[in-house]
C-alpha cells in the first residue's frame, strides 16, 4: 500500500472518468464518455491502474464525486468506492460534485450548476479568496420558481445547468449575471485535486460512513404530478 496513492472517481454526468493521483501529479486517466458507464466500470479502473502500472493493493485512498448529480451514476460511484475501500481497507474521501468545478474556473466568483432534470438544477456559488475557495451559496435543489438571491458582485455559471438556463439566469440576477463559460464538467482529475487537499484536514472516512449526496430523495414524478 502506498499512502499517497489516491483514486478518484467520478460519475456524476455522462462524462464517466477515473485518474490516478500521487504526490501532486496525475499519473494516469481516462474518460468514458458512454451512455451506460455501469457496464464498463471496471475496464476503466483497470485500465487507470495498467496505465500507471500499479495495482489495487497499491492504493491509500479513494476519492469519488459523492454528488449532487445524476441518481444511478452518484450511487454508482459510492458503492465502488465503498466496496474498494473495505476490501483494501483503505479511508475514502466523499468529495463535492459541485464544488470540485472550481479546480477549473477561470473566474472569481461562480454560480456551478448541473442539470437535475424534471426542470430543476443542483445549484451552489462559489468565490475565490487567495489561494481558496468560499461557499457563498450553498448546494441546493432548484427551480425556475425559488432560485436564491446572488450575492453582490460579478457572477459566472459553469456547468450543463447553467449554459442551459443562461437566459432564466440573466432574467432572475440582472447585471451581476456575466453569462456562462461552456465545456466544464466535473472531471475525475478534480476530484482528485480536491481530495488532496482534503487529506491535509482529515484521514477521510470509513467505507461504512460513506454516503452519497442526492439532494432529491424521489427521482420520478408521480402520474398526477406530472398531470395525467
Amino acid at each position: 500500500m502506498n499512502a499517497d496513492l489516491l483514486l478518484a472517481l467520478e460519475f456524476s454526468t455522462e462524462h464517466a472518468s477515473a485518474a490516478l493521483w500521487q504526490e501532486n501529479r496525475i499519473l494516469a486517466t481516462r474518460q468514458d464518455e458512454g451512455a451506460a458507464p455501469s457496464e464498463r466500470i471496471w475496464s476503466l479502473l483497470e485500465s487507470v491502474l495498467s496505465m500507471a502500472q500499479r495495482t489495487w493493493s497499491d492504493l491509500g485512498g479513494i476519492a469519488y464525486g459523492a454528488g449532487p448529480g445524476g441518481f444511478t451514476g452518484v450511487r454508482l460511484a459510492c458503492g465502488i468506492a465503498q466496496g474498494l475501500g473495505l476490501g483494501l481497507g483503505i479511508p475514502l474521501f466523499p468529495i463535492s460534485t459541485l464544488e470540485c468545478l472550481t479546480e477549473v474556473a477561470p473566474q472569481p466568483r461562480i454560480v456551478v450548476a448541473l442539470d437535475a432534470r424534471m426542470n430543476q438544477v443542483y445549484l451552489a456559488a462559489y468565490e475565490r479568496q487567495e489561494e481558496e475557495w468560499r461557499e457563498c451559496l450553498p448546494p441546493q435543489l432548484c427551480s425556475p420558481a425559488d432560485l436564491p438571491d446572488l450575492p453582490a458582485g460579478d457572477w459566472w455559471g459553469v456547468g450543463s445547468g447553467a449554459v442551459a438556463w443562461n437566459t432564466l439566469l440573466a432574467a432572475r440576477w440582472g447585471p451581476r449575471w456575466q453569462g456562462t463559460i461552456p465545456g466544464l464538467f466535473p472531471h475525475a482529475t478534480h476530484i482528485a485535486a480536491l481530495a488532496r487537499r482534503t487529506r491535509k484536514r482529515t484521514a477521510g472516512v470509513s467505507p461504512a460512513a460513506a454516503q452519497p449526496v442526492y439532494l432529491r430523495q424521489r427521482v420520478a414524478l408521480t402520474r398526477a404530478e406530472r398531470g395525467l
